[in-house]
């Protein structure tokens, strides 16, 4: 199985005139499944972190703690801008691989006794969860760049008249 390291240190060639639209496009659907990839585990990474804050919120503010984790769960469910297309609804199966730290920091089972952690141990969690996501969205913001770069050679060639052929192939 390739692991997500492997996935990132292939990188398409600098000049991308040489490729063939099918070449191109190859290497935008790796890119792609790469970023899925790291979007799911930024999107878990997210809701642990969601939920450390919410309860912090609740004990620094005195407030309903039930109350204040339900909006928390309950405040991402539908993302700002442009609905996305579909897409597979399974992350890759190295995508997990990327949330050994965070299972190291916050184990999926400890959520459920976060109300037991002095604040201190939170503020401590919430720092360690803030790192990986900030790990994970520079990643994100690299393969971004790569992808919008392979996408401009593609529209490129689509207003330079590429033919039917290449089009379909």
């Amino acid at each position: 199985m390739i692991q997500p390291h492997e996935l990132l240190a292939t990188d398409e060639p600098e000049d991308l005139g040489p490729l063939s639209m099918q070449e191109l496009r190859s290497v935008r659907e790796r890119l792609q499944e790469v970023e899925f990839g790291y979007s799911y585990a930024r999107r878990v990474v997210q809701g642990r972190l969601d939920a450390v804050l919410a309860l912090l919120e609740a004990v620094d503010g005195g407030t309903d703690t039930i109350a204040e984790l339900s909006a928390a769960m309950a405040g991402h469910i539908k993302g700002p801008g442009m609905p996305r297309p579909p897409q597979a609804l399974l992350p890759p199966d190295w995508a997990d691989d990327l949330l050994e730290d965070l299972d190291a920091t916050l184990p999926i089972d400890d959520l459920g006794h976060l109300a037991e952690m002095e604040r201190t141990e939170l503020v401590d969690v919430a720092g360690r969860i803030s790192t990986i996501e900030r790990d994970l969205s520079e990643t994100r913001a690299k393969l971004h760049t790569r992808i919008e770069r392979v996408q401009a050679e593609l529209i490129s060639r689509y207003r330079e008249g590429a033919g039917v052929d290449d089009l379909l192939s």
